[in-house]
């Protein structure tokens, strides 16, 4: 299973076949909150920015698994990735609004985690 998901292997696989891959993965009705995890930081590692389609994928196997504080990591994350240019989160966000709103997602930005406590 663990050879199947995540090894180096998957680095060389073209577009297509990485996202089918990964939304196979987020789209198991097996998954328990371990594989998700391991799941996303996979992806996360990989030096790449998912595309919009599979982070839905991965929102919605977060709502099956009642993990509402993962969505908005899989979110940080994603800005993370790109702190130079704010223009590709902000099309990540417009892309992903849809599915946001049904599922009650609000971003990092909007819940205040960007503001240093005192």
């Amino acid at each position: 299973f663990w050879r199947k998901y995540g090894t180096a292997r998957t680095d060389n696989l073209p577009e297509e076949q990485f996202d089918a891959m990964w939304t196979h993965f987020f789209n198991n009705p097996l998954l328990d909150r371990y594989e998700l995890r391991r799941g996303l930081n996979v992806v996360h590692d990989f030096d790449m920015i998912p595309e919009p389609h599979l982070v839905e994928t991965m929102f919605y196997a977060c709502r099956r698994l009642n993990d509402y504080a993962m969505t908005v990591r899989i979110l940080e994350g994603i800005k993370d990735k790109i702190p130079k240019d704010p223009i590709v989160y902000q099309w990540m966000l417009q892309e992903l609004g849809p599915c946001m709103e049904e599922l009650g997602i609000v971003t990092p930005d909007e819940l205040g985690l960007h503001i240093a406590p005192r």
